[in-house]
C-alpha cells in the first residue's frame, strides 16, 4: 500500500496547472477584468475592478478554473442599484457569451466562456461595495480582504497543499459552499492549510476531529476559547481571519463536517488517490432498478416536481425544506422513514427519494393515556375514548397508564402524502415552489414508475444508484 506522501505527490502532478497552463488563465482572467473596467467606464460607474478568488491566489486546479471578477463600488449605492447598475455592466463585458443572473446572499452574473481551443472557463463577475475591514455591508465584501491575506501568508509551496484539500474535498463530496452541497468553500480550504501547513496535517486531526475544537488561525480568541462556542453555534468552527465575528465554515453542514473527518480517517487508514477523484457514476438500468429495490424489501417514493421558476440556491433550500416537511409528515403518522434525499436536474426536474420499512400500516394504533393517578386527566381520557366511534378497542390499564387502541386516519404512505399535497402542503411545511406545483399536479411513484423514470432520466438515473448503494463513493 503506498503511504500518504506518495499518494499526495502523484496527485499534485496531475492537478497542479503547468507554468503556460497557468499564464494562459491568467491572460483570459485579465482580459475579462479589462472588458468588465471599460464598461465600467462607458456606464460612468466608478469601480475598481479586480481578479480575485482562486486563480488570483494560485489555488485553483488543473481542469478546474473559475474566475472570479469583483467589481468593487462606492458604499453609497443602495442593494438595488447594486444590482440594477452592475449586473448590466457585467453582461455587456461578456457580449455574446450567454449570462446567467444568480441571487442567492448577492446578486451576480455567471457564464461559461470558451478558452484556449476547446476548453471553457465558468466566469462570476460578482459587485461588492469598496468598504473599510469591518465595514461590510454586502456578503462579498469581505473576498477582497480575503484575497490579500492567502496572498500574504499561504507560501508558494502551500498553493499546492491547498489543491490537494480541494481535490480531495470534491472527491468525497464536501466541496462548496452552496446551499445544494452544504460543504467546504475554497476560502475554508486555504484558511485550513494557512492554519495547518499541509494537507497531510489536516486530515491527520480531522480524523480524531471533536466538538470541542475549532481554528483560529489569528488567535483572534486567544485565552478565550470558551467564548467560541457561546459565540457561534455550527458544527465547525473556524475563525474568518479578516473577521473574528464570522464563522468560516457557517455553511457546513453537520453531515459534511463529519463526512470529512470519516473519510479522513480512511484517508490516513488507506491512502490512495481515488479519495481526490469524483465517483464515476453509471445510471442505473431499469432491470438493475428493480433488483435493487426488491432486494431491499422496504418501500422506495419518488415525490416528482416539475420546472421551478427559481435561483439554484433557492431551488435547493425548498427541496430541503420540503424533504424534512415529507420525512416529518411520514413519521407523526407512524410511518417509520428509513433515509430520503432530494435530486434536481435544475432545470426541469426535481425529484425526493424517500424509503420507508413500509408503505402500509394496520387500520389500528396503540395511543398512550394519563397516569391513572392523575384523576381529571384520566376522566377526561375515558370520556373521549369510551364511546368514540374512532375506538377500536379498550381502553385498558397497561403498567400505571391508560391505554387505548384507535383507528389510524391513513394507512397508505401514498395517499398520506397526496392528501396532504394536493392543496399544496403549506400546512405540514412543504416550501412555495414545490406547493404551487403540487397544486397543479401531486405524483408519487413507486415500484415500476420509478423505473420508467429511470429510463426517462439518465440524469436521475445516476442519482438513483447513489441514493440505493445507501453509502458514500470513498467508502467502496
Amino acid at each position: 500500500m503506498p503511504d500518504l506522501t506518495l499518494v499526495c505527490n502523484r496527485v499534485k502532478q496531475r492537478i497542479t496547472p503547468d507554468p503556460k497552463l497557468r499564464a494562459e488563465v491568467q491572460a483570459k482572467a485579465e482580459e475579462i477584468r479589462a472588458a468588465v473596467e471599460r464598461e465600467c467606464a462607458r456606464s460612468d460607474l466608478a469601480a475598481e475592478v479586480r481578479i480575485d478568488g482562486s486563480v488570483a491566489k494560485d489555488t485553483w486546479i488543473r481542469g478546474n478554473a473559475d474566475v472570479d471578477i469583483f467589481m468593487r463600488v462606492s458604499p453609497d449605492l443602495t442593494k438595488l442599484q447594486l444590482r440594477d447598475l452592475c449586473l448590466p455592466i457585467a453582461k455587456d463585458a461578456l457580449w455574446p457569451t450567454k449570462t446567467v443572473e444568480r441571487f442567492a446572499d448577492h446578486p451576480y452574473v455567471e457564464a461559461v466562456v470558451p478558452f484556449g481551443k476547446r476548453s471553457l472557463l465558468r466566469v462570476n463577475i460578482v459587485p461588492c461595495y469598496s468598504v473599510k475591514r469591518g465595514e461590510w455591508l454586502s456578503a462579498t465584501d469581505r473576498t477582497p480582504y480575503h484575497t490579500e491575506y492567502i496572498l500574504q501568508h499561504l507560501t508558494v509551496p502551500q498553493r499546492d497543499e491547498v489543491r490537494l484539500l480541494k481535490a480531495f474535498m470534491s472527491g468525497i463530496g464536501a466541496y462548496g459552499a452552496d446551499i445544494k452541497t452544504g460543504g467546504f468553500s475554497g476560502m475554508l480550504c486555504e484558511t485550513m492549510i494557512v492554519s495547518r501547513r499541509e494537507f497531510g496535517n489536516v486530515v491527520r486531526e480531522f480524523s480524531s476531529w471533536n466538538e470541542t475544537q475549532f481554528i483560529d488561525v489569528e488567535n483572534h480568541f486567544e485565552g478565550r476559547s470558551n467564548e467560541v462556542h457561546q459565540l457561534f453555534r455550527e458544527p465547525l468552527i473556524v475563525i474568518d481571519p479578516v473577521d473574528k465575528g464570522r464563522n468560516l465554515a457557517a455553511a457546513v453542514r453537520q453531515e459534511q463536517l463529519w463526512n470529512f473527518v470519516a473519510a479522513s480517517r480512511q484517508m490516513i487508514a488507506k491512502p490512495s488517490t481515488s479519495f481526490f477523484e469524483a465517483p464515476r457514476v453509471k445510471p442505473l438500468a431499469s432491470t438493475e432498478c428493480r433488483r435493487l429495490i426488491k432486494k431491499r424489501r422496504s418501500t422506495i417514493l419518488a415525490v416528482v416536481m416539475s420546472r421551478m421558476d427559481v435561483v439554484v440556491d433557492v431551488l435547493w433550500s425548498q427541496l430541503y425544506r420540503t424533504e424534512r416537511a415529507l420525512s416529518t409528515l411520514l413519521e407523526n403518522n407512524g410511518f417509520s422513514v428509513i433515509r430520503s434525499a432530494s435530486w434536481s436536474d435544475e432545470r426541469a426536474l426535481s425529484v425526493i427519494l424517500l424509503e420507508l420499512e413500509e408503505a402500509t400500516l394496520s387500520g389500528s394504533k396503540r395511543h398512550m393515556g394519563p397516569p391513572i393517578s392523575r384523576v381529571t386527566e384520566s376522566a377526561t381520557f375515558l370520556a373521549k375514548h369510551l364511546a368514540s366511534e374512532s375506538t377500536t378497542c379498550g381502553p385498558w390499564i397497561e403498567g400505571d397508564r391508560w391505554v387505548v387502541g384507535k383507528k389510524r386516519d391513513c394507512t397508505s404512505a401514498i395517499e398520506l402524502l397526496k392528501g396532504s399535497l394536493e392543496s399544496g402542503g403549506k400546512a405540514v411545511g412543504v416550501a412555495s415552489e414545490p406547493g404551487r406545483i403540487f397544486k397543479k399536479r401531486v405524483v408519487v411513484l413507486s415500484g415500476s414508475s420509478i423505473e420508467k423514470l429511470v429510463v426517462q432520466s439518465p440524469e436521475f438515473a445516476k442519482a438513483a444508484r447513489v441514493f440505493l448503494s445507501g453509502r458514500p463513493a470513498w467508502l467502496g
